[in-house]
């Protein structure tokens, strides 16, 4: 009984260890790649409106 209760408690340290050794995300980072998403999908919106709409 008292084996059970020992490893409960080790598994939740490590647990907490494992959290707190995850790094933060890093905003910049996201917002870059959401700039990039979307001027990714405006130059695929554009192109394809000029193939099938034939702009000049």
């Amino acid at each position: 009984m008292s084996k059970k209760k020992k490893s409960k408690k080790t598994n939740i340290k490590n647990i907490q260890k494992v959290i707190e050794q995850q790094p933060e995300k890093n905003n910049t980072l996201i917002f870059g790649g959401i700039l990039l998403a979307m001027s990714s999908i405006g130059l695929l919106i554009f192109v394809l409106s000029d193939k099938v709409f034939h702009l000049s």
